[in-house]
């Protein structure tokens, strides 16, 4: 959607803010855009309504506040609500993904057990809205519309309920859309209920007669009143209502929770047939229960009852039979039956066959459950709950089993390996667990020792503690989104009060001191002052942090802070305010474009960097020292710049076209741009690599010893020396990281959680440490455990593990025609086996790095095809293709096992095998397997198997070990 303007075509900017991509539907009043927002960069959907709402202000506010507080998994989060051009403006959560309208057009059919999902996922998420918990007084809300077009399938294969028009439908005289075939009786005036005449009355005539086979939905009109809340079932509320004779004409309606029950009969009786159902109520033709499962038809039809009395009265009613479907099967109930029948013959002893399918289906379903359990629990360690995630591996290895009960399974034991964490002793932040919000996060602060977190939430402050994740505080706060909270130490916190500036001594659980109104609050590096700023007002208030007393007005006269409109989607973080370290000094950006720093004690000393000409949107930055750092943002490019304050002179600066972001504290100034974050020195220019990726950095944190950076999908954490050191895949976005102590915090505006990482560290498993800018391929240790060997295929690294001395590093002769590597242990000696193509071997010694001898042999399969052997078992390794495992005595084959990785090694381990691979990256790592070549844990960074230890080799240059842990000594460590 663009527009003419004298130079060309620009795109249209909605409220300053949205940026329209493009028209993506329409409807019965107005259209729907996606759109840009414009400080936040984010993708959202912006529906525009021109029909005029007659509702008080007051009330429509407070009813869209009620709206977006709304939060499920399957229902879109509306952000903002406004009114621009008498067009009524929605901004909600873009969905990505595709209204399961389309492919009903093009012919496609969805599974029974495909739409059974979908129809749970929307009853959830019904349930939810009609439930009286929404608001002040609370109250539930009806959807209205509820077709396959307002039903979108995202790319995880779940649904999401779009297009609710709750905020369109408060007013007095409006107007709302419903959808031939879905719609209700109700929707169009007829009572069909057991008091109503229009039972009676037929029920010809319910809409006009536009032809819905075609394949276009076709959407009527009709006026409505909805300033009550919905009604409950068989109530007043009815439209029709029991009162005069019937009549075909529309009335004012007020649909209930049962119109949203026959629109969702509606929707699931075309998603499972392919066909509309009749827009006539009462001429529905039911499905075929030759075709599709009895007992789901029953519910269809019994949801698309024309008598609202006799559908389901609520969601959660429809949604249990749904869920409990399959003990309802007939074919289950046989089951039973036979089952029962088995056991009685069983016991008296008649039919020992039947006894064995009887076990057989026995030993199925606890399998089964006990697969389920394993996946609950990695579940649950991926969002942090390690407690829950050790829980549900244990309850998949009960300790009390019966002859009925199949065998643990690998999955089990592999889960609790992986909650418990023992073949994992990387130093690093390890998702530790989370912290569940009423809903997602405005703004997050850290405590400068990382024993407590602070998190902004719709009009609250969450003060939680992060070793327990126990909220400590719930305060209230200022209503907007540009609310913020800062540490002023360990145990006090000033944050945007509902009052003004508050501040909160956390340990004493007790308020120190109130001012005046403030969103943005920044303290000075000594901690003795404080400034606040009140969204876009005209003057910043500086206070004494110990006793609340006002220090300074700064007066910004006609200037004022960048503020949006509407201040309650989220903080787009667009202006500069700073103190200094003594709280001298307060530099502030501006709306205009405008840089300013104020001296506080010397009105005459304020100096102005950019003018309203500047053309700046974007500002960041801080003091460090006597020196101001920030960067300024705009269509045009970006500058970053060093301002020395005492001077009055730019020491330093650079321009780009990619933005900047500045941070600062008394330990430096650090900047970011694209993929870079770098320290730098004010006054010289120099620059330390913190953080190198090849991905785009999107938000960063850092402390004294590491640095964590967000990427798309990626949280990725670093050390001093810039070497990264984990990784982990995130589905939400990153739009919050803190950094402090061993404890990190990340959190997502589309999320209502927390996350929380701890640094884990294992200096008791360390074998051997080493430079980490040693370039090898694989790490051995010898069998007198006095050396390690760091090798490659062109030299090798010998050194001493008592005190880490390097004893030998050398070249291989004619690297490029080496062949192969091994490294041997036979009976107390150690060496490394070079493999040339010519079929020459040359031995090195592991104890010095000396050449022990050399030998000609036959010249090795250039197809680098190898062999492996175990008791019982070969291992068959090609270059290409998946290694296959065969039971020696039969040759049968037994399983596959990897096949994106190169198998360089098997060790046979007790009664475990112990495999190791190589990627075509040089990542090495292995997997731990039963003697059935099932995995029971996977050992990343794994380089060696000396007996029951295994050895790993962590990019930080550190050789742990640890042992192979049975599942008898995973359950003791559990319970223990």
């Amino acid at each position: 959607m663009e527009r003419e303007n004298g130079e060309g075509r620009q795109p249209e900017i909605i409220a300053s803010t949205y940026e329209i991509i493009g028209k993506i539907g329409a409807g019965g009043g107005g259209n729907v855009f996606l759109a840009n927002h414009l400080r936040l960069g984010k993708k959202v959907v912006l529906k525009a309504d021109k029909r005029k709402i007659t509702t008080r202000p007051e009330l429509l506010r407070r009813e869209v506040d009620i709206l977006k507080e709304l939060n499920h998994p399957y229902i879109p989060g509306v952000y903002d609500f406004f009114v621009e051009d008498e067009t009524v403006y929605t901004a909600m959560d873009y969905i990505e993904g595709e209204s399961l309208d389309k492919p009903l057009k093009r012919g496609e059919r969805f599974s029974q057990p495909q739409v059974v999902k979908w129809a749970i996922q929307l009853l959830e998420a019904l349930s939810y809205l009609h439930s009286p918990t929404h608001g002040d007084p609370p109250r539930g809300f009806v959807h209205s519309d509820i077709k396959p077009a307002n039903l979108m399938r995202t790319r995880d294969g779940d649904i999401c309920l779009i297009d609710f028009n709750i905020a369109l439908a408060l007013g007095e005289e409006n107007v709302i859309g419903c959808s031939a075939v879905y719609a209700s009786p109700e929707h169009y005036g007829l009572d069909f209920s057991s008091s109503g005449e229009a039972v009676r009355g037929g029920g010809e005539g319910l809409i006009p007669e536009t032809e819905v086979e075609s394949g276009e939905e076709t959407e009527v009109s009709l006026e409505r009143t909805l300033a009550e809340p919905i009604s409950a079932p068989g109530s007043s509320g009815m439209s029709g209502g029991s009162s005069g004779s019937f009549s075909s004409s529309k009335k004012v309606i007020v649909p209930d929770v049962r119109s949203d029950i026959y629109s969702t009969g509606a929707t699931l009786y075309h998603l499972l047939s392919g066909r509309r159902p009749s827009r006539n109520a009462r001429q529905v033709k039911p499905l075929s229960k030759e075709e599709f499962s009895p007992l789901i038809v029953d519910i269809i039809t019994k949801a698309m009852n024309p008598n609202p009395d006799l559908r389901y009265q609520t969601a959660d009613a429809m949604l249990y039979d749904f869920t409990h479907l399959h003990q309802r099967d007939p074919r289950l109930k046989r089951l039973k039956r036979v089952r029962a029948g088995v056991s009685a013959l069983f016991l008296c002893g008649i039919l020992a066959g039947t006894a064995s399918t009887f076990t057989g289906l026995k030993r199925m379903q606890t399998e089964e459950n006990w697969l389920k359990l394993a996946e609950y629990s990695a579940n649950a360690l991926e969002t942090g709950d390690l407690d829950l995630a050790v829980s549900y591996a244990m309850q998949a290895l009960p300790e009390k089993r019966s002859f009925l009960d199949p065998p643990y399974t690998a999955e089990a034991q592999g889960a609790l390996a992986e909650a418990l964490g023992v073949y994992d002793l990387a130093d690093g932040f390890k998702t530790y667990q989370t912290v569940e919000l009423p809903s997602a996060p405005l703004y997050m602060a850290i405590s400068p020792d990382g024993t407590s977190g602070s998190c902004i939430y719709s009009g609250h402050l969450a003060i939680f503690d992060t070793a327990s994740g126990d909220i400590r505080a719930d305060l209230p706060a200022d209503a907007s989104a540009l609310s913020e909270v800062q540490y002023l130490d360990k145990e006090t916190v000033i944050y945007a009060g509902e009052g003004g500036i508050t501040a909160y001594d956390i340990a004493g659980e007790q308020q120190l001191w109130q001012g005046e109104a403030a969103t943005a609050i920044r303290i000075s590096g000594d901690g003795k002052t404080a400034a606040g700023v009140y969204r876009d007002g005209s003057q910043a208030l500086v206070y004494d942090t110990e006793s609340g007393n006002l220090l300074h007005t700064v007066d910004f006269g006609e200037k004022r802070q960048s503020a949006a409109v509407n201040d309650s989607f989220a903080n787009p973080g667009d202006n500069l305010l700073a103190l200094n370290a003594d709280g001298s000094l307060l530099a502030a950006s501006f709306a205009d474009g405008s840089l300013q720093v104020y001296d506080l004690e010397n009105p005459d000393g304020d100096l102005v960097i950019f003018d309203e000409t500047s053309g700046y949107t974007h500002f960041e930055g801080g003091f460090y020292q006597q020196y101001l750092a920030f960067s300024a943002s705009g269509p045009s490019g970006s500058v970053f710049a060093v301002i020395d304050t005492e001077q009055m002179v730019q020491t330093g600066g650079f321009e780009s076209q990619s933005p900047f972001s500045v941070q600062t504290d008394e330990t430096g100034i650090y900047v970011q741009t694209e993929n870079l974050l770098v320290q730098i020195h004010p006054v010289t220019g120099e620059q330390m690599p913190l953080v190198t990726m090849t991905d785009p950095i999107l938000r960063y944190a850092r402390s004294s010893r590491h640095t964590l950076a967000a990427a798309e999908g990626k949280l990725l954490f670093f050390d001093s020396h810039a070497q990264q050191i984990e990784e982990y895949e995130t589905d939400d976005a990153v739009d919050f990281a803190q950094l402090a102590g061993d404890m990190a915090l990340t959190g997502s505006r589309d999320a209502p959680v927390i996350r929380i990482l701890q640094y884990e560290s294992h200096p008791d498993t360390e074998v051997f440490a080493y430079d980490p800018d040693t370039v090898h391929d694989e790490a051995r240790v010898s069998a007198d455990g006095n050396t390690v060997m760091l090798f490659s295929y062109d030299r090798f690294y010998v050194y001493r593990t008592s005190d880490g001395s390097l004893i030998q590093e050398a070249e291989i002769p004619d690297a490029q025609q080496v062949y192969d590597q091994q490294f041997i242990r036979k009976d107390n000696t150690s060496w490394l086996e070079v493999i040339y193509n010519d079929g020459l071997v040359r031995c090195y010694s592991a104890a010095d790095g000396s050449l022990e001898r050399e030998e000609q042999r036959s010249r090795p399969d250039p197809e680098l095809y190898e062999e492996f052997y175990t008791d019982g078992l070969r291992f068959a390794s090609p270059l290409h293709g998946a290694p296959v495992v065969y039971d020696i005595q039969t040759g049968k084959e037994l399983r596959q096992l990897e096949e994106d990785a190169y198998l360089t090694y098997v060790t046979q381990a007790g009664e475990y095998i112990v495999v190791q691979y190589v990627t075509a990256d040089g990542y090495c790592y292995g997997q731990l397997l039963d003697s059935r070549c099932q995995v029971l844990a996977d050992l990343p960074y794994l380089c060696d198997v000396i007996g029951d230890r295994l050895i790993f080799d962590y990019p930080t240059g550190n050789l742990r070990e640890t042992r192979i842990y049975s599942r008898a000594s995973l359950m003791d460590l559990a319970q223990k």
